[in-house]
């Protein structure tokens, strides 16, 4: 196969072979602009190249994170402009679906009776899980910008609306809506992740913006806080906090439908040679860019073929019940160890902050050392640590409690982990995006699940939810294992499967990680 493509100085043109894959609506859409562009450095096919190792880099890493170096000018004006837009994105998503939580302390529960509370952040997850597939197409077959900036006003409006609401019916509406458009945040994040970024790349970026888990703990309890203090008669305290932070996201959200660019090609901020540049930089990723052909086969393969799949998938479920229990319950959960609800709203700071640093710590050694399997299974030992003992200890020991349930949440922040695995081990855009919404829905499950653990019948002790968070998080480690065993197995297949060959590397042509057998996994 030919591995250039003609250029406008008369170099030697494309074969028919590969004239007939390029022009191919199966190849993606970063090949068919950069046929248009006639850029000279452009191939199909290449050689591996180490010339551009990252100092303290192995051989491994560079062959898993790939070769070409950005300009350092160009890459900090893509962080610049997309940064901020996955960033705010993932505040809001985290911080509109929490405010429930600390609408809690507010005085929402007196609306509500028994377990009314827990359904709402059941439904929510349930509607998550109903509107995941189709949000996902939409991503995968249209500009994603215009379906993210679409989504996140009507989750703003949605959330605006909670305001208005007095009763347990009313309530379980808005929850059912926000669910089904907030769908789209994590998946959308990745996508845009996967476009600009090499491996390491994006281990760090989806860190930052992963990040904003911990701010949104932060900034919800300083808002809670401030609004616990408000004592108008025509809304209460709770009432104003959803308004408020409502209309912030809806303003977020047309921006975002306005300024975000759909993928490289059409960025706004590059230059035509920044655009082919960035394009020649995300390459060695393997992974692809975007194509907006869905095709079934490679659904079919990674439900029916990939054997990362269901460990994967069962890893998301064990690791997320913490999160959908602690994203519920924490405000709760503090209030049984003799704080009142003032100090219940403020001591949800340590944890924004806690949930901030592991995230950030962990992905940027990611980023730099990779040891994914390593990194990643140490995260659940805290959490284990936490939940012996918050069933040893009786609740009258107020910061034993505390310091316990902040352990839990390493065990939480595990899902950016999760993001960076299906991102960087992931080829082939339809393969990869609904990989992301099918971690999502089990993610979901898991947080419908986890509400319903804690029972009025088990108040204030909460034992029988404590042991279930104990045993997930134990599940975790061994599975993480052999995950880990599995990605390192297959490599070393491939490279007796290639020895003696020329090692080549297939770019923009949309193939999966099983069909191309020179990609290799990163564990």
């Amino acid at each position: 196969m030919s591995s250039s493509i003609e250029s406008h100085s008369g170099r030697k043109g494309v074969s028919a072979e590969v004239a007939e894959i390029s022009s191919n609506e199966d190849v993606d859409v970063a090949l068919n602009y950069l046929r248009k562009a006639q850029a000279e450095d452009v191939v199909l096919s290449d050689k591996l190249t180490d010339d551009s190792t990252r100092e303290g880099e192995s051989n491994e890493n560079r062959t898993y994170f790939g070769t070409h170096t950005l300009e350092p000018r160009v890459l900090r004006k893509v962080d610049c402009y997309i940064l901020p837009f996955l960033c705010l994105t993932y505040l809001f998503m985290f911080l509109d679906k929490v405010l429930l939580n600390y609408a809690a302390s507010m005085g929402i529960k007196k609306h509500l009776k028994g377990n009314e509370f827990s359904n709402l952040g059941t439904i929510f997850s349930a509607a998550y899980i109903f509107a995941e597939p189709f949000v996902t197409f939409c991503i995968q077959r249209w500009p994603v910008s215009k379906v993210m900036g679409t989504l996140i006003t009507l989750w703003g409006i949605v959330l605006a609306c909670h305001s208005a609401c007095k009763s347990y019916a009313s309530l379980m509406v808005v929850r059912t809506l926000l669910g089904m458009f907030e769908s789209s945040s994590a998946v959308g994040c990745i996508a845009i992740s996967g476009m600009y970024y090499t491996k390491s790349e994006q281990s760090a970026r989806i860190g930052f913006w992963a990040t904003q888990a911990g701010t949104g703990y932060i900034v919800g309890g300083l808002i809670s806080f401030g609004f616990l203090h408000y004592s108008g008669t025509a809304f209460t305290s709770w009432q104003i906090m959803f308004l408020v932070v409502g209309l912030v996201t809806v303003a977020f959200g047309i921006a975002t439908f306005l300024y975000l660019p759909d993928n490289v090609t059409n960025a706004w901020f590059l230059t035509e040679t920044e655009k082919v540049e960035v394009l020649r930089h995300i390459r060695a990723n393997q992974t692809g860019h975007e194509n907006k052909k869905f095709k079934v086969s490679q659904i079919k393969e990674l439900f029916l073929h990939d054997k990362f799949t269901y460990p994967m998938l069962l890893i998301t479920a064990c690791s997320q019940i913490s999160t959908g229990a602690i994203g519920t319950f924490s405000v709760t959960i503090t209030q049984t160890f003799g704080f009142d609800k003032y100090q219940s709203a403020l001591l949800q700071l340590p944890i924004g902050t806690i949930t901030a640093i592991i995230i950030l710590v962990t992905t940027q050694m990611l980023a730099r050392f990779g040891q994914f399997t390593l990194i990643t299974t140490s995260m659940y030992i805290p959490a284990i640590i936490g939940c012996v003992v918050m069933l040893a200890l009786p609740l009258s020991h107020k910061i034993g409690n505390l310091f316990a349930l902040y352990l839990l949440y390493s065990g939480s922040c595990v899902i950016t982990n999760i993001y960076i695995w299906n991102s960087c081990n992931t080829s082939g855009y339809s393969k990869r995006v609904f990989r992301n919404a099918a971690t999502m829905i089990v993610y979901s499950v898991a947080c419908i699940v986890a509400p319903q653990m804690f029972r009025a019948s088990s108040y204030p002790r909460y034992v029988p939810a404590k042991i279930a968070l104990l045993v997930t998080q134990a599940v975790c480690v061994p599975l993480q294992l052999y995950v880990g065993w599995l990605c390192r197995k297959e490599n070393r297949a491939r490279e007796i499967e290639q020895e003696g060959q020329e090692k080549t590397e297939y770019q923009f042509l949309d193939y999966t990680d099983i069909e191309n057998r020179s990609f290799r996994y990163f564990y």
